[in-house]
């Protein structure tokens, strides 16, 4: 049995365009695939922890068609179930991770790829554990974990009512430009500790700090150029306060990944990374907000396989 979980409101509806164009194909019946529709931000992982407690046995792969955010609940509510495959159809608005990953095909080429014959990769999710947490759990993720400028933008990014105006004016797909000039406006340095695999990193203030799993951000942005998702170590990327002006060209820069050979952004790797910020802190977290004072983030001890073609 497969189960396909879908979020009708990722990519515009596109999401919803490509599960309508799966579920009529032939192999939908055939391999007992059993749809599910998300209601609202966090069902997916409800959903899917829900089903996996009582299927686990039964489950071949879960079929994720959606964005970041959705495979993100998805990864979180099969946290006590990491023997099941997951596998992503791409359809939301950034599709980061599938480029992270390698994904090639789309839509009904790719499910028809997943149910046939699906190459099968090993990663190892990343792990936020919060300051007072316990053993080795945690929150999962798949693509970053960023303070800073990156969080503010996402945050702002993400509300409702910004989205809806600029979808007014048909600029919803440019909702991470308008956000950051939005962001500009007010922006400061935010005060930092850190550490990376024990050593305290010497910067008080920064701009920006990313820990990632693979090079890209924000739709494309080739944010951490070295990083690999393979790789058993994260790319960190800390940027050193800077002018406004100099943000922009950052920006402008960062889809090719060139914004490195600026002397304020540096690129280090890491197995184990401590955050610490003065006060509680807004985190973008795949492209989600959450909010985090101090934590430790490590990989997974836990592989997780993930179909993709």
């Amino acid at each position: 049995m497969y189960i396909v979980l879908t979020n009708p409101k990722a990519g515009n509806g596109k999401a919803l365009k490509v599960y309508d164009s799966i579920q009529k194909d032939q192999r939908f019946k055939r391999h007992k695939c059993r749809s599910f529709h998300t209601e609202y931000e966090g069902h997916a992982e409800l959903l899917i922890q829900s089903i996996a407690s009582i299927h686990y046995q039964e489950i071949k792969a879960v079929i994720v068609i959606g964005g970041d955010g959705t495979i993100h609940e998805v990864i979180n509510g099969l946290s006590k179930h990491h023997e099941i495959p997951i596998a992503l159809i791409p359809a939301g608005s950034g599709n980061d991770f599938s480029r992270g990953i390698g994904i090639q095909k789309q839509g009904l080429e790719l499910f028809r790829h997943i149910i046939d014959h699906p190459d099968r990769v090993s990663i190892y999710p990343g792990l936020i554990i919060e300051h007072g947490g316990e053993g080795h759990t945690g929150r999962c993720f798949l693509n970053s974990i960023g303070a800073g400028l990156d969080g503010e933008v996402v945050h702002i990014s993400n509300d409702p009512i910004f989205r809806a105006e600029l979808k007014k004016f048909r600029l919803d797909s440019l909702h991470y430009v308008v956000g950051l000039a939005k962001v500009l406006k007010q922006y400061n340095p935010i005060a930092v500790e850190m550490k990376i695999d024990g050593k305290k990193v010497k910067y008080k203030r920064i701009t920006l700090v990313t820990v990632t799993n693979h090079p890209f951000f924000g739709k494309g942005m080739k944010i951490a150029p070295k990083a690999d998702i393979y790789n058993s170590s994260f790319s960190v990327i800390i940027i050193q306060p800077l002018a406004k002006w100099k943000i922009l060209l950052l920006f402008l820069s960062v889809f090719l990944g060139k914004h490195t050979v600026l002397k304020e952004v540096h690129e280090v790797t890491g197995r184990s990374i401590t955050l610490k910020v003065k006060e509680q802190g807004v985190f973008q977290v795949d492209g989600q907000t959450l909010k985090y004072k101090e934590c430790k983030i490590e990989k997974s001890q836990h592989p997780r396989t993930i179909l993709i073609g």
